[in-house]
């Protein structure tokens, strides 16, 4: 009686294991502050990938931190961020990562990725040949209460930083801001009042 009941919880366990879903959040090396090329530099040299260099090579994850830190980061010894945010808040934009293994969210405060789905959705995210064949999406999703003005001119600031960061770096990058918003609402698991904004596509030669 006993071993039966055992063979059956044994069981029901490993159907259990097939069936749930192996999520995997990624958890990014920390920022590596100091590197690349002055701002001045950067800014001197600043530009948009061009359409016909798609596709272009991945990117680390030491690199996709040095961007994430850059658009919405702590500095100043914890006390403000490399974006200006009002009084001192998190960022009202939420940054989602899309790349061929799935659809993560990235978690400024622990530098962590947390896995959202399993599939790869870049294609599906705005209208342009280019978008599925960039390396790493990046999408600006306004949170939920974020005023319209406010999420616009956070997500301005954000993407700018990744410019020249991603400068610095020898990283390609181009703003995009034709989205399939119903798309990416269903691929990200948005809330109604959570908006995705803008896209920036991003990779290396």
């Amino acid at each position: 009686m006993f071993d039966n009941r055992k063979r059956i919880i044994s069981a029901l366990a490993a159907m259990t294991l097939i069936s749930a879903p192996a999520w995997a959040d990624v958890i990014l090396p920390a920022p590596k502050t100091s590197a690349g090329m002055g701002v001045f530099a950067a800014l001197n040299s600043r530009h948009s990938a061009k359409a016909g260099e798609f596709p272009l090579k991945d990117i680390s994850k030491q690199e996709l931190s040095n961007l994430l830190w850059a658009a919405s980061g702590k500095n100043r010894f914890g006390k403000g961020w490399t974006v200006p945010f009002a009084m001192g808040k998190a960022p009202y934009n939420t940054i989602y990562v899309l790349d061929n293994s799935g659809v993560f969210k990235y978690n400024w405060k622990d530098n962590r990725l947390i896995e959202i789905s399993k599939q790869d959705v870049r294609e599906k995210a705005g209208p342009q040949p280019i978008v599925g064949l960039s390396p790493v999406v990046l999408v600006f999703v306004a949170d939920s209460g974020t005023k319209p003005d406010v999420a616009w001119i956070a997500s301005g600031a954000m993407t700018q930083n990744i410019y020249l960061a991603a400068e610095s770096l020898a990283i390609e990058g181009r703003y995009v801001i034709s989205i399939d918003e119903a798309q990416l609402r269903q691929a990200l698991k948005l809330k109604p009042d959570e908006k995705p904004l803008n896209l920036m596509l991003i990779g290396k030669k």
